[in-house]
This record gives structure tokens, C-alpha cells and sequence, in this order.
């Protein structure tokens, strides 16, 4: 087992890194192990060929990714960069910034994890109430 102040310097030193987010950070974080892989892979190989070979597919593997990832940024900014609720605030934003508010009956409650929807204000509070 390993020594627990050894685990929780890594948790510490880890914390401080920020991971990238959206389809370009995850993609990213992918294509960099991908690319660890390869350099562990150059030192390892004793031939100058298989090297080469190596070298030349993290390469053509690294551009294939890169252009249609630029591509995208480009046609979609919001969705390269943002992901989960920054990137529903965004949306919000926007549609703020363009004048549409919901009214109430298009405004869903949110409900809290483990809450009934038989909870909500106004709805039925049990089944007998629905045949009335």
C-alpha cells in the first residue's frame, strides 16, 4: 500500500491542473497521451526504420486530428471551449443578449437529485388526483 502523505501530495500537486474542457481540451488530453505513447515508443525501438515509422504516424496522426478540430472551432466556438453548464450559461446568455426570456409556462422547475415530481407546486400530489 502506498504511503498516504505520498498520495495525498499527488492529489495536491494534481489539483493544480486544470484539464482542458469541451470537444478541443478532451480531445486534446487524448491526442497528448497518444503522443507519450509515441515517445516512449521512439526510445524503446532499437531501429532506425521502425523510429522513423513511429515518428512519421504520431505525425500524420497529429494532423489528421488538428485540422478538422480547428475546422470545428471555427464553425463552432462555444462547443470547442464549453462543456456541461458553462456551456448552458452560454446559451442562456445568448439568448438573453437576443432579447428571448421564457415565459413561465415554458420555465420547467428543476428538480433536486432524489425528488419526486409529485413534489412540485401545482402538480398532483398522488394518483387519485389525475381521474379528477
Amino acid at each position: 500500500m502506498a504511503d498516504p502523505d505520498l498520495i495525498s501530495y499527488a492529489q495536491h500537486i494534481g489539483a493544480a491542473f486544470k484539464l482542458g474542457s469541451g470537444l478541443l481540451g478532451k480531445s486534446a488530453i487524448a491526442l497528448g497521451l497518444f503522443l507519450v505513447v509515441a515517445i516512449v515508443a521512439v526510445f524503446r525501438l532499437h531501429s532506425d526504420w521502425a523510429i522513423i515509422a513511429t515518428l512519421v504516424f504520431a505525425a500524420i496522426v497529429f494532423f489528421i486530428w488538428f485540422f478538422p478540430v480547428i475546422r470545428f472551432a471555427e464553425k463552432h466556438p462555444d462547443a470547442a471551449l464549453l462543456e456541461g453548464a458553462e456551456w448552458s450559461g452560454f446559451q442562456r446568455f445568448q439568448a438573453a443578449a437576443k432579447g428571448y426570456m421564457p415565459t413561465p409556462e415554458e420555465q420547467k422547475p428543476s428538480l433536486a437529485p432524489g425528488t419526486s415530481e409529485s413534489l412540485i407546486p401545482g402538480k398532483p400530489q398522488d394518483i387519485a388526483e389525475l381521474g379528477q
